[in-house]
């Protein structure tokens, strides 16, 4: 605006000049061409100073563009190094991600492979251990067996002494006695008792008075006289008793030997294991094969495992899971073996039983029990 004002008053000067020449006085002329000079020294002042500005300002101008230019390829140049370096970061961590899990499934790989062998060890040495105790129990079985074998064959020798001692007796009494008493068919066989066995006595002969008297009666002479065996039947003296009654009890069929899986059944219930377990071995023996089979061997197991004696119960329940796998019993056994390794403080064993029950069985009660005790292991 000052600028614009002073050249209009220059303008103006100019203009007038003329008139004030001719007006005014020479001094009152150089004043104004002074004063007209200064003002053109004014003006070029003033252009020069505005045009030093306005290079400078536009000097100030470029500058600031260059750096701002140079600040923007800085910038440009930074987010480049920035993308490459998250490129090789992605890069890297990508790879590093890959190999990590790649250890990890070959470190879980591993580690199944581990328990696999594992597994498979602890079940070599169980369905060892379960080989051992069955042949420990076979060989139980065959020593009771020869045992019996051997009662009953001393009874049979003790039966026959006694029915040659007999025999003998009989003999005995029909050569020295005069008066022999015959035994009828319908007489039954009796205890001689030690008295009898002895032999008789010599006696001297009775006076003629007494040979006189009357015979006594049959039933007198019945009382004092032992009674003779029938020919063919057996005389047991008091000391072969016992033998005797082993021998009758040992060959007492074995349909009347118990009263079936019913009477075996309230036997255990009354708590009565060790009876319920000779019904339903019994039951087995006479019906090896069925469904009631399997579950007298079932309850076999049951009455062992009642009577604290786990490591017989797993070899009952393991007949069951050997030769009937897909029985509705083969869950249950299971279970139950896994309880009798936990009561043999096998907790390791158990655990592998109760695994092999959640994979064979899963949609069993059995296996959901057998998850509850897998949880609480």
């Amino acid at each position: 605006m000052h600028m614009k004002k002073s050249i209009i008053q220059f303008a103006l000067i100019c203009a007038i000049s003329p008139f004030l020449t001719h007006c005014a006085t020479q001094n009152e002329v150089q004043n104004l061409q002074y004063q007209l000079r200064v003002m053109n020294k004014k003006l070029e002042d003033m252009k020069a100073n505005q045009v030093n500005t306005i290079a400078k300002r536009q000097a100030d101008s470029s500058g600031q563009l260059s750096q701002l230019e140079q600040e923007i390829m800085t910038l440009k140049s930074q987010l480049e190094e920035s993308k490459q370096l998250n490129t090789q970061l992605r890069s890297e961590l990508e790879n590093t991600m890959t190999s990590y899990s790649q250890q990890e499934a070959a470190k879980r790989e591993e580690a199944l492979k581990r328990i696999e062998e594992q597994q498979k060890a602890k079940e070599a040495e169980l369905a060892e251990k379960m080989q051992a105790q069955q042949e420990s129990l076979q060989a139980m079985q065959e020593a009771r067996v020869r045992e019996a074998d051997r009662r009953a064959r001393e009874a049979k020798l003790a039966a026959e002494k006694a029915r040659a001692r007999t025999q003998a007796a009989s003999s005995a009494l029909t050569a020295g006695s005069a008066g022999a008493i015959k035994i009828g068919a319908t007489q039954q066989k009796k205890l001689l008792s030690t008295a009898a066995a002895e032999p008789a006595v010599a006696t001297q002969a009775p006076p003629p008075q007494a040979a006189a008297t009357p015979p006594p009666a049959p039933a007198a002479a019945a009382a004092t006289e032992p009674e003779m065996p029938q020919p063919g039947t057996e005389v047991v003296t008091p000391s072969q008793q016992p033998q005797a009654k082993a021998a009758a009890t040992a060959a007492v069929p074995a349909s009347t030997a118990g009263g079936g899986l019913a009477e075996a059944k309230n036997l255990f219930d009354s708590g009565k294991y060790q009876q319920s377990f000779s019904l339903y071995e019994q039951y087995i023996r006479d019906n090896p094969s069925g469904n009631d089979a399997i579950e007298a061997r079932y309850m076999m197991g049951e009455c062992l495992f009642q009577q604290k004696e786990f490591d017989q119960a797993i070899l009952q329940y393991q007949k069951i899971i050997a030769q009937q796998a897909k029985h509705p019993r083969a869950a249950a056994a299971m279970l139950r073996q896994g309880m009798a390794f936990e009561k043999l403080s096998d907790n390791e064993t158990a655990k592998i039983i109760y695994q092999k029950i959640v994979s064979s069985y899963g949609s069993s009660p059995e296996a959901a029990q057998a998850q509850e005790k897998l949880n609480k292991m």
